[in-house]
């Protein structure tokens, strides 16, 4: 019986091919995210009239909602930030539609102005002082109260546009994928078996990449 081995393929030009997949798993976890909102909270299946305006009348499990948004928000995020792979190339937006173009550049500043840092609109934090009208001076204040409010995930409207972005990213970078996998193909087959295994070495399993990753966030 004839035995197929795998080998990794460690050459230059197989970066981006092995970039895009992990640019492309961040999307698909985008729209996994967004689905469970969707049909959890916010789908128009939850309706139970004709007149029922979903989120006003469906419970909304606010804590989780966030969660879910900033999870959305952070694997969006990931696909435009350098690191073990390359970037998706930010301004390729732009051959989108107005509205790809907006949703973007609101995920965007979501994630980098809200999630990650508080530099942003989108949370507010205040002192108050409630002074009555009888008061002849300020020594009559008798205390201050401070106060944190904040957009709690994504709004509604919001969510069917972020699935819109998420699946138009998705759509070119699986055209890529297909073009760059031809692409490395045909480099490989000019190549002989002995460089393309002297190369590489066996994959990791997938066993072995959770134990790598319980290791190294021991070590972190």
């Amino acid at each position: 019986m004839t035995q197929v081995h795998e080998y990794n393929v460690v050459i230059p030009e197989a970066a981006r091919l092995a970039s895009l997949m992990g640019v492309k798993a961040d999307l698909e976890r985008v729209l996994a995210y967004a689905e469970r909102m969707f049909e959890r909270w916010s789908g128009p299946h939850l309706a139970k009239s004709p007149f029922d305006i979903v989120g006003f009348s469906t419970e909304v499990d606010f804590d989780e909602w966030e969660a879910l948004s900033t999870a959305a928000a952070v694997a969006y995020g990931r696909c435009f930030m350098s690191g073990v792979r390359q970037e998706l190339p930010e301004d390729d937006v732009k051959l989108g539609t107005t509205e790809i173009i907006a949703t973007h550049e609101f995920l965007m500043a979501y994630r980098n102005k809200h999630v990650a840092h508080s530099v942003n609109p989108f949370e507010q934090n205040t002192v108050t002082v409630q002074i009555a009208d009888t008061f002849a001076t300020a020594s009559e204040i008798e205390s201050v109260t401070p106060s944190h409010t904040r957009q709690t995930g994504l709004a509604f409207d919001e969510l069917p546009r972020v699935r819109d972005l998420a699946n138009w990213w998705l759509a070119r970078v699986s055209a890529d994928i297909s073009g760059e996998t031809i692409r490395i193909r045909d480099i490989l087959r000019k190549m002989s078996l002995d460089e393309i295994k002297a190369a590489g070495g066996p994959p990791l399993r997938q066993i072995d990449q959770k134990r790598d990753v319980r290791t190294r966030r021991r070590t972190l």
